[in-house]
Parts: C-alpha cells; structure tokens; sequence
C-alpha cells in the first residue's frame, strides 16, 4: 500500500497565514497605487478644466476669433489639406506656405502674449487655440502659445482614433495620455463663444511627469511600509496560532500517540493529567478525550478478558477446522478438503485457467487384507499406499476421499509429467510385490488412472472427476483385481 504524504498541521496552517497575509499585502499595494492615481488624474483633470474655462472667460473673444477666421480662411482655400503626419516633407512645407504672415501679425502675437501670461501664472506647459472641424475629423491649430515647439498656424491633426467633441460647440473632457514625446499629459479644451456661436476651443495641456514620478515614490514607500506591516502581523499571526492551535493540537498528538506505548493491559491516566485551558474546541475536544479516556480504564478489565476467550475461542476454532479437513488415518487432507478444492477449480475454470487434471488411486485387496489380517493390518496398507502416492506426487495435493480411494490434482509440473509420474509409481508397486522380506500388508498393489481437463468434453470439475474414475476402474479390471461380492 502505497504510503501517504503527511503535511503537519503547522505547515498547512503556516502557508494558509503566510498566503491570506500575503494576499492582503498584495491588495492593499494595488489599491494605494489605485487610489493614488485615481486621486492625482481625477485632480489634474479638474485643474485642466478649470483653466481652460478659466482662461476663456479671461481673453478678448473678438481677438481670437480675428486670428481663427485668419487661419480658417486659409485653411478652406486649399484643396488638399495635408495632416502633420507629413511634418517636414515638401508636399507639407508647401502646404503650410498658404498661412505665412499670419504669426507676424500684431494681433497674433498679441493674442500668443496673452496665453503665455495665463501659462506662467497657472503653471501649466501649453496653452493653445484649436479649430475642430468636425464632419471631416480635423483640428486646426490656430495659435499655439508654446514656448518651444510651438505649431505654426493651420497644422492639422486628424482625430480619427481620438477623444474630440462630439460638436464644435461642446468641451472636451479633460484626458490623460503617456507618448513617447510628451510623456504623462493632461489635455482639456473650452469652447470659445462669440454672440453664442463657438469658433474655437481654447486647449490647456498639463505634464503630470513630475506627479507620475512623485506617484511612483510614494507608491514604494507605502508599499514598504505595508509590507513591513504585512512581515508584522505575520509573525504575529504565526505566534498566536502557534500559541492557541499548534501547541494544544501536538500536545494532544503526543499524548495520544505515547498512550498505549508502554502498557496495553493497565489503566492510562495522560489526558487527565493533560491541562489545555485555551477555552475552545481544542479545550471541548480534551474534555472529550479525558471522558473516552475514564470510559476506556472503567471496561478495560473487561476488554482484556474478552481478548483472552477470543484467543481461546480462535485456538480451538483453528483446531477444529484443522481436524475437519484432515483425514485422521493418513493425516493427508479428506473428501471435505476435496471439496473446497473442487470450488477452486471450478473458480478457476470460470476465470479460463484449465490447466489441470484428476488422478485417482484405488487400493487394491483391502477387503482381503482386512478379512485375513484384520483391519489394522489393512490401515497399514492404506497409510503405506498414502506415503508412496505423496512421496511420487510430491508437487499435487493428494485427498483421501474415500476407504481405499484417493484423489490427486495434477497442477504444473505434474501436470505435464503425469505419465513418468504413473511410470514410476507402478513400478515402486512391483518392487513392493517382489519383494519377499515385506509383509503381506505391506506388499501393497493399486490401480491407477487419470484425466486431463478436456474443454471439448469437459464443462465441469466433475466430468473430469468422471473420466479419471473411469481410467482407474480399467486399470483395475487389466490389473485383475475388480472386486467380486
């Protein structure tokens, strides 16, 4: 039987300790990173649009709208608008020709002066003026207050995949992006209104680098220091379980482990001694163990008598199952061994095993012997005709089924070495006639035959049993010696 893996109950409950403490390590990280970034986006994007509102409510809307109209009359002059996609090509630079002179206006950089101020005040990276044209997904750059890498007026980005008005005339709620150019961004755009009609949006673009990296380093630090919680309540955890469950748990393994080690036969006292005041199920199970353990030294006496008489009751049942299949005379198995033997077979038969036989010996002259001798001079015959039949089948049970009668089952070597077997026995019978220094009793004569499982002829143990009786009573009638009543 193969042997099971045992894990302690220390180990299982240290792993469900170190696992749960882990697990809310874990969460408690990623909701603090979580809650941080949700707090610091939910933050700038408020501020974005709250300047970018701010910022309209602040300039002088006619002046923007001169400059937009500038650059959108341009922008519907040209054929073919080529995006800033295309930044720097030839076909672009000369798409761009069509705004020149447009940033060296007065107004213009008037206007650019005005974000800038708003800029520096607000401390934010770029304030800027967008055109969005919605029906073929464009946004114009108008004026870009930047101070560096400001784009020129007419610049046109496609917003095909990105977060725009769903019209010309409503904000753009503020988004966060992290490009490769700009890093952490957060863009809002206010529309800008002139006698109630919207000709622009006022964008403001916030770098959230420096939160994001000022994010990661309280992220750390208040991980650590989770984690250092964590280790703590750990070792806590641990100590207290260790404490209140491993402790009484081995001290109740041990004691019930140690209770029948020395003595089986007199009364035990360890859980009565064994104190646990912990007040729990650990504490219930003790008082249950104390009581199973008064219970057991109350019919222990008793257990032990019973175990006596059973030892009596099974001594004398071993005996007496001896003596029902052993023949008294020889001492070899009888006709109620045969018969379990029979079982078998028939067992084996049913399982396709068919590789057996019948040998059956009858004793010649035995009512002779008995008439002129007496009967003991005829058990004397039977017993030497016994010996001869187990010493040349020494590898097959031999039954005594009958007065004179028995039975062999051929099995294995003897199976396949009957006829030498037969060989021989017929000749240890003729030394035993020839020779004159034997008693008459004691020159034993028998006939012999045998049958092999046939699956042709045969269905049952029986007709094998059948066939050999047959071949047995043959040879007696070659032999002469067929009784005559």
């Amino acid at each position: 039987m193969k042997k099971e893996r045992f894990l302690s109950l220390r180990v299982k409950l240290t792993i469900g300790v170190v696992v749960i403490c882990f697990v809310i390590g874990l969460i408690s990280i990623l909701s603090v990173q979580r809650i941080a970034t949700d707090v610091i986006d939910k933050e700038y994007r408020d501020r974005a649009e709250q300047i970018a509102e701010a910022v309209v409510t602040a300039i002088d809307p006619e002046e923007a709208y001169e400059i937009t109209d500038l650059v959108m009359t341009a922008y519907r002059s040209i054929d073919k608008v080529i995006p800033s996609t295309e930044w720097g090509t030839d076909e672009w630079n000369a798409y761009m020709s069509n705004y020149e002179g447009i940033e060296e206006l007065p107004l213009f950089q008037k206007l650019r002066d005005d974000l800038r101020v708003y800029q520096d005040i607000f401390n934010v990276d770029c304030i800027y003026f967008i055109n969005y044209q919605t029906d073929v997904k464009h946004a114009i750059y108008i004026l870009d207050a930047a101070y560096e890498d400001a784009c020129p007026p007419g610049v046109v980005d496609s917003f095909e995949d990105g977060v725009w008005p769903e019209r010309e005339d409503a904000p753009v709620p503020a988004t966060i992006t992290n490009e490769e150019v700009y890093g952490w961004l957060v863009t809002a755009a206010y529309p800008v209104m002139l006698n109630g009609k919207a000709f622009a949006h006022l964008c403001v673009d916030i770098s959230m680098n420096d939160i994001r990296a000022k994010e990661q380093s309280y992220v750390i630090t208040t991980s650590l220091l989770i984690l250092a919680l964590t280790l703590i309540m750990l070792i806590i955890s641990l100590w207290y379980v260790g404490k209140n469950v491993i402790q009484p748990v081995r001290m109740l393994s041990d004691t019930a482990r140690n209770y029948c080690s020395e003595n089986n036969d007199v009364v035990h006292h360890a859980f009565e001694e064994l104190q646990i005041s912990i007040h729990d199920e650990i504490s219930q199970l003790l008082s249950s163990m104390k009581q199973m353990e008064a219970d057991m030294n109350s019919n222990i006496n008793t257990l032990i008598d019973t175990k006596i008489a059973l030892r009596e009751t099974e001594e004398k049942a071993s005996t007496l199952q001896a003596l029902a299949v052993k023949d008294s005379l020889t001492g070899i198995r009888n006709k109620t061994a045969y018969d379990y033997e029979v079982e078998k077979l028939e067992a084996d038969l049913a399982d396709g095993f068919n590789e057996f036989g019948l040998a059956m010996v009858d004793l010649n002259f035995l009512k002779k012997t008995n008439d002129t001798y007496g009967h003991e001079k005829g058990n004397i015959s039977i017993r030497r005709l016994c010996m001869l039949v187990c010493e040349i089948f020494e590898h097959s049970p031999v039954f005594r089924i009958g007065g004179d009668e028995f039975i062999i089952v051929l099995k294995n070597r003897d199976y396949r070495g009957v006829d030498d077997l037969i060989k021989a026995f017929n000749s240890r019978l003729k030394q035993y006639q020839d020779d004159e220094t034997l008693k008459p009793w004691e020159q034993i004569s028998a006939a012999i035959g045998y049958a092999k499982f046939d699956k042709k002829t045969d269905k049952t143990v029986e007709d094998v049993f059948k066939r050999a009786d047959k071949a047995m009573y043959e040879r007696k009638v070659e032999m002469k010696a067929v009784r005559k009543d």
